[in-house]
């Protein structure tokens, strides 16, 4: 239902407050956001995703503080974001985890352009010895990668249930990045803007779920030997009597 109305627009009421926005130049306020269809459907849309952004399970959340801890001590230091993912992936090797940085990749399509996104994936131990390695994906500027222009009010109440860091398995996030992406498109037409590429669902999605390499973590350095100790004689062994 909610992506129904943010489809077609939001009914004969969003029609007319996009008119406006065109024409006063998108001078428009965020007292214009009154009650209505469309806050409506962005307050279904900041509760569904309150209830995507939790972790699935302990070890996710084991891994966010880990990680979240991570973040902030590097970011202290001002590397660059891909200087930070490799920084954090080999903190996180160093703890224990199989975590290496991956960059994902996509061709340009009709709707959308080229692009590639660097994200960090970590392989956890499986439950069973039938079960498969859970691949579960850490992104540390989730949030900022759903910004838009002259966001509404409603939407900025929606940017602020999305994490910072996220952390978490393929299948919740996209769930996640749906709900954002329909956020974020209601919010860019009640203001009269038009969505521009880069924020639509398909090209936000491919960030995460395209083909991606994945770095091979660096070997760990050879082990120095140790130097032989040598044995000191002891006093009165192998002299003979001395007479």
């Amino acid at each position: 239902m909610v992506r129904s109305f943010l489809e077609d627009g939001g009914g004969e009421r969003g029609a007319a407050a996009r008119c406006c926005n065109c024409f006063h130049a998108g001078d428009a306020s965020d007292d214009e956001d009154g009650p209505g269809a469309a806050d409506a459907a962005a307050a279904d849309i900041a509760e569904t995703i309150k209830g995507l952004v939790h972790c699935a399970s302990l070890r996710e959340r084991n891994l966010l503080a880990d990680v979240s801890t991570l973040v902030e001590r590097h970011r202290a230091s001002g590397t660059r974001k891909r200087d930070l993912l490799r920084l954090l992936a080999e903190s996180l090797r160093a703890a224990g985890h199989d975590a290496a940085l991956c960059l994902s990749h996509w061709d340009k399509s009709s709707s959308h352009p080229a692009g590639e996104h660097a994200y960090l994936d970590v392989l956890l131990p499986a439950g069973s010895e039938r079960a498969e390695r859970e691949r579960v994906l850490v992104d540390v500027d989730f949030r900022s990668a759903f910004e838009v222009a002259r966001p509404t009010k409603a939407y900025r109440a929606v940017l602020q249930r999305l994490p910072s860091v996220f952390v978490g398995r393929e299948d919740r996030l996209r769930l996640l990045v749906a709900a954002a992406a329909d956020a974020a498109r209601a919010s860019l037409k009640k203001r009269g803007l038009h969505l521009p590429p880069w924020r639509k669902l398909e090209y936000m999605r491919a960030k995460w779920i395209s083909p991606y390499d994945r770095e091979t973590p660096p070997p760990p350095p050879p082990q120095q030997p140790e130097p032989p100790t040598r044995e000191l004689a002891v006093d009165g062994e192998g002299g003979g009597s001395g007479a």
